[in-house]
């Protein structure tokens, strides 16, 4: 976050009142949403399209039987689970216990079988060049606060070895703006949406949480790539189960950034 204060604006462009994101030393504020989720997870929009998105990324990354792929921020780990049937090895990290336990509970038996680890995206626990690729979608890693993701994305190019490539994607902040709707604020000058979600549980109960997720311009994205040693291989607008174009339009709801560590 820059030195500049916050500007919330509504739907409106009229001045909001509303608390910013949790700072760089707090603790993650979407772990209790996870741990409240579980396997309702899967009940997401954005988890429908999944097998579109592995054969998007098996294809952007290179992926080959036998390789070893870090997910940070991996949810209920249905890309790993699903790479898995293709052979691919895995590593999920992810804050909550209630996502992880859904993740091990989803699981099978084989070489394949993906391992995982509780952790903080912002601290990954893993060797150096351990992994063949690394990805952070759906601001499961990266995206949660502008503070940190550098921290994020520079622990994901330590994880992979050179010539492994990460793939991560971004809220498109051109996307954020145009749509804004009643009830979510918009900071321009530091590029953060906000919105009060309501989640459904595995039983079905609702909870309302806060949540405040980083936007991205190409060139900021591309900058943060480049700043942390990521070479670019492509950025492409995408949404869930839409992984596979290849340009940039006004309203796509994410970017996708393919890189390569040198």
């Amino acid at each position: 976050m820059s030195d500049l204060p916050p500007s919330w604006r509504d739907h409106v462009d009229r001045p909001a009142d509303v608390d910013d994101p949790p700072g760089a030393d707090a603790g993650p504020f979407y772990q209790p949403i996870g741990d409240f989720q579980g396997a309702g997870y899967r009940r997401n929009a954005f988890a429908a399209g999944t097998a579109e998105e592995i054969a998007a990324l098996v294809r952007r990354l290179g992926l080959r039987p036998g390789d070893r792929l870090l997910d940070v921020g991996c949810g209920d780990g249905r890309h790993l689970r699903a790479l898995a049937g293709r052979g691919i090895g895995g590593f999920g990290i992810d804050i909550s216990h209630g996502l992880l336990t859904a993740a091990r509970d989803a699981s099978g038996d084989g070489a394949a079988t993906p391992r995982w680890v509780r952790a903080d995206a912002r601290r990954l626990p893993v060797a150096r060049a351990a992994f063949d690729a690394a990805t952070s979608l759906c601001q499961g890693g990266f995206g949660t606060n502008p503070a940190t993701d550098p921290d994020v994305l520079a622990g994901m190019v330590r994880a992979v070895r050179p010539g492994g490539r990460v793939a991560f994607t971004a809220f498109h902040a051109l996307f954020a703006a145009r749509h804004l709707v009643e009830g979510d604020a918009y900071d321009p000058v530091h590029g953060v949406h906000h919105h009060i979600a309501d989640v459904v549980g595995p039983d079905g109960e609702v909870r309302r949480y806060p949540l405040w997720t980083s936007t991205y311009t190409v060139r900021e994205a591309v900058s943060l790539a480049r700043a942390v040693g990521l070479e670019i291989v492509s950025v492409s607008g995408c949404e869930p189960g839409r992984y596979a174009g290849d340009a940039v339009g006004l309203d796509d709801p994410e970017l996708l950034l393919v890189c390569v560590r040198p």
